[in-house]
């Protein structure tokens, strides 16, 4: 299984976009993980944005960057959406209304569902072809990855993959520990092209390895959010060096094009 990567796009704790994510990740700039507001994409309508969960402004967000950077049009690109817990927000927004015996949001309610991010974006782009949303727990990123990778292959074409997960507000934090904001989005290719930035190659791998040493306070960050698995590719990627990643039975290695 071989495909190639045209697009990236990034958002989160201390990331406001690929090229400052790529000037971290390579060291030309120091992290710091702060928190900055909300992302607002261009490509949601003014009412849309106003009501759409900070899940789905990340995700529309990551995923406008990469289809840009890949230049592809996103109303004709199939795509995956993978979160681990979906909107935690909305989520202890329903818990604790419901156990006051509150009456629900229609809106909030209605956001809840694992596949709202999905349908803000295929909404805002008009994009007719599949969306597919899918949880894997802490390997949510992987688990999209691998789906991604098989309908790119499968379909012969290129395919949107995007991956985040929210932080989750107490008492949900003790038993989904996503301590900061993460988004990424991928745009997959089953074909190389001038736009290629590098090659993945799925095998087979008995046992784990170490991911790279990551800059300073990265590694909080993906420990710390399900979706910044996909760090050790965007790292490789950004340094221009071959590296590998996964987990057993599936491990990924990447090369520069």
């Amino acid at each position: 299984m071989r495909l190639y990567l045209d697009g990236i796009g990034v958002w989160g704790a201390g990331l406001a976009d690929w090229p400052q994510a790529r000037s971290v990740l390579n060291g030309e700039l120091r992290y710091v993980a702060s928190s900055q507001p909300l992302p607002a994409p261009a490509v949601l309508p003014a009412a849309e944005r106003r009501r759409s969960p900070a899940t789905a402004r990340i995700a529309v967000q990551v995923a406008a960057e990469a289809c840009a950077m890949a230049g592809v049009d996103p109303a004709q690109v199939p795509s995956v959406f993978a979160s681990s817990h979906g909107d935690t927000q909305i989520t202890d927004y329903m818990c604790r209304e419901l156990a006051l015996d509150a009456p629900l949001s229609p809106t909030r309610f209605h956001n809840s569902v694992h596949n709202a991010a999905n349908g803000y974006w295929t909404i805002a782009v008009n994009c007719m072809h599949s969306s597919t949303a899918l949880s894997g727990g802490e390997r949510s990123f992987d688990y999209g990855l691998l789906e991604a990778a098989a309908q790119a292959l499968a379909g012969l074409r290129a395919v949107l993959l995007v991956a985040y997960d929210l932080a989750a507000p107490a008492p949900l934090v003790t038993v989904c520990p996503i301590l900061v904001n993460f988004g990424v989005g991928l745009v997959l290719s089953p074909v190389a092209s001038a736009r290629s930035l590098a090659r993945l190659e799925l095998s087979q791998a008995s046992d784990s390895k170490d991911p790279p040493l990551l800059p300073e306070g990265l590694d909080a960050l993906m420990s710390g959010n399900p979706a910044a698995r996909a760090l050790p590719l965007l790292f490789s990627v950004a340094v221009g060096q071959a590296g590998g990643f996964g987990f057993p039975p599936v491990r990924w290695e990447i090369a520069p094009c």
